[in-house]
């Protein structure tokens, strides 16, 4: 479903260009979930925006190619590209207070997609819209969908995130550190929200954590990054069992150790 070849990106913002993302080959199969992993500047959320068509104006492609279906998103017109986003390809992104329009209530902002990729009429907007945000598990949608971002918890913004984008049912969805700046308890209710979403909408999702404890919770396969480089691929078990490369054995040592359980069994409970 999804090919990466090649691809690399650099940055030119500064006196010299600084390579990001060096010859990176990754691919998807329709349905499946596959983490993107490593350090804060490994080239996660560049592969990303990259995907997604979001990179930023300082960044230029060097190489490669990027194929959703078989389509080239690289050579696209900003016209199919735009059709895409949010069609077919959807993101979910860190932080939603910076995604979502604070002064726009919350039904209008599910609804976005909706208005920009079909003709529905709007209470048939609203209808889908309400259905989205029941399958993000936003209660009481109703009163909701007449609410403001600053009104609502940081997981329930984030359930909101959800429900924009899986509102046109994409068949990739992006997910870039999606429950980093929620605690615990949330998080792993997101992760189940996210598999939900899969199994029901057979939506494949590359997600992207430093989190290698929810990666192995709800990814079949990880994509291993440091520096740009990719250095490892393999099954959730390949990786947790049996890594290749010290720094994979390096990002799995760093999770944090509960008191009394041994690591290894921590990762494979």
């Amino acid at each position: 479903m999804l090919e990466v070849k090649d691809l690399s990106i650099e940055f030119l913002d500064r006196s010299s260009p600084e390579r990001v993302l060096n010859h990176l080959n990754l691919h998807m199969e329709p349905g499946e979930i596959v983490g993107l992993v490593g350090e804060s500047g490994s080239g996660k959320t560049m592969t990303a925006q990259a995907v997604a068509g979001l990179l930023p104006g300082h960044a230029v492609i060097k190489s490669g190619e990027i194929r959703l279906n078989g389509q080239d998103l690289l050579h696209c017109t900003k016209n199919e590209l735009r059709s895409l986003q949010g069609n077919e390809i959807a993101m979910i992104f860190q932080e939603p207070m910076t995604s979502l329009n604070p002064v726009m209530k919350i039904g209008r902002q599910v609804e976005e997609s909706l208005r920009l990729h079909t003709d529905l009429s709007g209470p048939e907007r609203k209808e889908r819209a309400l259905k989205a945000m029941l399958d993000a598990e936003l209660p009481n949608p109703e009163d909701l969908y007449y609410k403001y971002p600053h009104q609502l918890s940081g997981g329930m913004r984030q359930r909101v995130m959800i429900a924009s984008a899986i509102i046109c049912h994409p068949k990739l969805l992006i997910a870039d550190e999606p429950t980093t700046a929620l605690d615990v308890t949330i998080q792993a209710q997101i992760v189940r929200l996210l598999q939900k979403i899969n199994r029901k909408y057979e939506t494949a999702i590359l997600f992207i954590s430093h989190d290698l404890g929810l990666v192995r919770k709800l990814c079949s396969r990880v994509v291993v990054l440091c520096d740009g480089d990719m250095v490892e691929e393999g099954t959730i078990e390949e990786i947790f069992r049996s890594p290749k490369q010290d720094y994979t054995r390096q990002l799995i040592a760093s999770v944090p150790v509960r008191t009394g359980t041994p690591l290894r069994r921590q990762l494979h409970e």
